[in-house]
């Protein structure tokens, strides 16, 4: 199956209004750029949930967020990602 998990972290999950994603591959391997525009567009398209209209957009949250590709740090400009792959969507969390 071509899929690739994506876990969603504090404010990404309660953009996407969900703590996991499974996003199909259309080809393997892809940019992580490319798999995080299809995880917007996703989440986009999917019915509004009048619970999340305080939520951030899910756009905004990956722009500062950090990635891991199965559990390895990835940057957005350069990461791959592949068919059974696991992403992690980290956003800036704050305290210490």
């Amino acid at each position: 199956m071509s899929v690739v998990t994506v876990r969603l972290y504090a404010a990404a999950a309660e953009a996407a209004g969900t703590h996991q994603l499974n996003l199909r591959l259309a080809e393997s391997p892809v940019p992580l750029q490319q798999l995080i525009d299809q995880l917007n567009h996703t989440v986009l398209a999917s019915a509004p949930d009048p619970d999340r209209s305080s939520a951030p957009s899910l756009e905004r949250v990956c722009a500062q967020s950090s990635f891991l590709v199965n559990g390895t740090r990835a940057p957005l400009s350069r990461g791959q990602v592949a068919v059974g792959d696991v992403v992690d969507v980290l956003p800036p969390f704050a305290g210490g």
